[in-house]
């Protein structure tokens, strides 16, 4: 397990799939915003069998964890592109929109990146995030990211194409910042 100040990562359990379903695939919204390929509702089946998928092939690239509070799961994140010849991988959360604007998503990302330097020796973590999302930017501006580039007219979301942001900490800003 991993901890925040008021978060705790830990790997997801197929007993947790109801509650994540619940949480975080009824709304299109946060599915949009949390993948590349267009949104649409997902039964508890379908999430089930990627469990078991991903079970079945273990993706070393991969790592995903449940956030809790309190014990109460609130959502989820991943370090994906795990690449560990260039030390370097991606960052992903979506919190269940109940939880939104309360820091835990800061929280959970300090705990994700202080894992990815700390225990995978990573040089670099990197994302990218809507560049209109001004929550979802500011957020991660004050977990320590900064803005590497822009992609013009890269993602489509709500029914427009827009700008994303790519963005990244090293390990010497983590390291030398007052997040870490």
């Amino acid at each position: 397990m991993l901890h925040g100040d008021h978060v705790t990562l830990r790997a997801i359990e197929r007993d947790d799939l109801p509650v994540l379903h619940e949480l975080l695939d009824d709304d299109l919204e946060l599915i949009a915003r949390a993948s590349d390929t267009p949104a649409r509702p997902a039964s508890l089946a379908e999430l089930e069998h990627r469990f078991e998928e991903r079970l079945e092939e273990a993706d070393p690239r991969t790592m995903r964890f449940v956030i809790e509070v309190d014990e109460e799961l609130i959502g989820e994140c991943e370090l994906h592109f795990i690449d560990h010849f260039q030390r370097t991988c991606h960052l992903g959360i979506t919190l269940g929109r109940a939880y939104w604007s309360k820091g835990f998503g800061q929280d959970a990302v300090r705990a994700l990146v202080d894992f990815a330097f700390r225990d995978l020796a990573m040089r670099k973590v990197g994302m990218e995030v809507l560049a209109d999302d001004e929550r979802a930017v500011g957020a991660y501006t004050k977990a320590g990211f900064v803005e590497e580039g822009r992609l013009r007219a890269h993602a489509w979301f709500d029914g427009e194409i827009h700008d994303t942001l790519v963005m990244g900490i090293l390990r010497e800003e983590w390291a030398s910042g007052p997040h870490h």
